[in-house]
């Protein structure tokens, strides 16, 4: 019996291990992020968004122009798989933001490509903090603050962990960020909602509504 009870285990590792993901799916309401295999969730996630999230009056919606803090709402894909020679991440994914759908609507609203943004990622925790979130950490909490080693220290203890902090990206720790490198290929879908999924939809493993 015992020897049973391991082979299930080690099957379901393995199922969890090996799983070929071929799509993402992102709820920014409940900060969730989900891995799926053939409409089966292999993995979940709990994300960070922008950190003008902090702010109460800050509203939730599509990513529109460069500088927004805003995240992208939309079907999207893996464009590259990235290390950290490139960004400032240890590993990312970025994806196709802006995509079609998003460069008609800035020609109807009289912005060209360049202005609606661009480098929208699935990251871990950075190289180097921000300038933006700098700015926000030193504002509320620079009375405990005395050196730069102090705030990095804080932001990965208290920070990233607990509150939004990302300009727009979606953001996991780095041992996640690991994890989804190995488990994603590029040019999977990633689909971003802003509304979470119903109780039934939960239960029946299927898509969201908006």
């Amino acid at each position: 019996m015992r020897k049973l009870s391991l082979i299930i285990t080690l099957l379901l590792v393995s199922l969890s291990t090996f799983a070929k993901v071929d799509e993402i799916r992102v709820y920014k309401s409940s900060r969730r992020m989900l891995l799926m295999e053939e409409g089966n969730i292999v993995k979940e996630y709990r994300i960070r968004l922008s950190f003008k999230h902090n702010n109460p009056f800050f509203q939730m919606g599509p990513k529109r122009l460069r500088g927004d803090n805003k995240t992208p709402e939309g079907i999207y894909k893996v464009k590259r798989k990235v290390t950290e020679n490139w960004s400032n991440f240890k590993k990312s994914l970025l994806i196709n933001y802006p995509n079609k759908e998003d460069i008609q609507w800035g020609k109807e609203n009289g912005y060209s490509v360049k202005e609606l943004g661009d480098a929208i990622q699935i990251h871990g925790t950075p190289k180097r903090i921000n300038p933006a979130l700098k700015k926000f950490a030193l504002e509320y909490l620079g009375w405990m603050i005395t050196d730069e080693a102090e705030l990095e220290e804080l932001m990965q203890k208290y920070i990233y962990p607990m509150v939004d902090w990302t300009n727009g990206c979606m953001a996991l720790n780095d041992d996640e960020m690991d994890e989804v490198f190995k488990l994603v290929e590029e040019g999977i879908p990633v689909k971003i909602y802003r509304a979470n999924p119903s109780i039934i939809e939960r239960l029946m493993n299927i898509g969201p509504a908006l």
